[in-house]
């Protein structure tokens, strides 16, 4: 008897995987089950700033199956966004306990509220009690010391989350250095939650190690290697259709996913710059296993005007060969 088919989840990446980041990669490439959104920060107003949920507009979202996410660090202005995102159709939200960015957790944002249990006791009691939709958590191990969220685990046992989300660094690492998996293991023990795993996923030979290590795990977060490689859920998947297109078309694929994008910014932004900005971020990732990749990033990064860029990207594409 087969194993059920993991669900595999974008990660919320901010400024990245954009709602035109995640249209695009959905009508290019299979095998990705549900997105979250990149976060959006509570504020303290009477009323929420309708650019603040922009990028969570039902009508603006791939097809698939969204989850919101939200940063803060305060119980009212955390339920007023909840009921924000209720009204628009949603009914989980998530919370970011694990934005590494030193800006963020100075501010005990993010992981910066991993060493402090009491503090996310009291929003959790308020926001489980008074949001009209459920709650996951978004965490790392802590911010230098990895037991910090062992000590803030019994606090999340007493809440009905939906899901613990755990990428297993502490904030200090950012994303350097070796994802901790006995220390992942520990804490999945401990919980009493659904426990989703986030890091580090680059190769379908490193998502077999986990499923073999954690053999109940069925949710898997993506981020950086699906950026990398956006085949990376048809090869986890097997997809034998996708399996076929991948290997005779890989690298028109590539092609179309990145035309797509940059027409979708070119509507949506306003000049050359800002458009440069992001796809240049984008092949910060995606020029990974392209066979010239390297040699076009370094080319494609002086490129001052979009039509340069354009040039640039088509004249390596032409020779590339994918490498994942």
């Amino acid at each position: 008897m087969s194993s059920p088919s993991p669900t595999l989840i974008l990660a919320p990446m901010r400024g990245i995987t954009t709602m035109h980041y995640r249209r695009a990669f959905v009508r290019h490439f299979r095998g990705l089950d549900i997105e979250m959104a990149p976060f959006i920060p509570t504020v303290n107003a009477e009323r929420i700033n309708p650019k603040l949920l922009k990028d969570v507009l039902p009508e603006n979202q791939s097809g698939l199956p969204m989850i919101p996410q939200v940063i803060g660090n305060n119980a009212d202005d955390f339920v007023q966004m909840n009921i924000a995102l209720a009204d628009l159709g949603y009914t989980e939200v998530n919370w970011n306990l694990g934005c590494p960015h030193k800006p963020i957790r100075k501010k005990r944002r993010g992981s910066g509220l991993l060493p402090h249990p009491d503090t996310v006791d009291i929003i959790l009691n308020e926001v489980c009690e008074r949001s009209p939709v459920s709650v996951s958590v978004k965490v790392r191990l802590g911010v230098s010391d990895k037991s910090e969220l062992l000590q803030l685990i019994p606090v999340l046992n007493q809440f009905p989350l939906n899901e613990v989300i755990i990428h297993p660094r502490t904030a200090e690492q950012m994303y350097e250095g070796h994802v901790d998996l006995d220390a992942f293991e520990q804490a999945f023990q401990a919980l009493e939650h659904p426990v989703c795993y986030n890091g580090d996923i680059n190769d379908p030979a490193f998502f077999q190690s986990l499923k073999k290590r954690f053999p109940t795990i069925q949710r898997y977060m993506l981020g950086r290697g699906l950026l990398a490689n956006p085949f990376l859920c048809e090869q986890i998947k097997e997809d034998p259709i996708s399996h076929i297109i991948m290997y005779e078309k890989h690298i028109s694929r590539i092609r179309d996913f990145h035309d797509d994008l940059v027409s979708q910014y070119e509507s949506a932004l306003h000049g050359d710059h800002p458009v440069l900005g992001k796809m240049k971020e984008f092949w910060s990732y995606q020029a990974t296993h392209l066979s010239n990749g390297r040699k076009m990033f370094k080319k494609l990064k002086k490129a001052q005007k979009l039509n340069t860029y354009k040039a640039i990207v088509s004249e390596f594409l032409a020779d590339a060969e994918w490498q994942a």
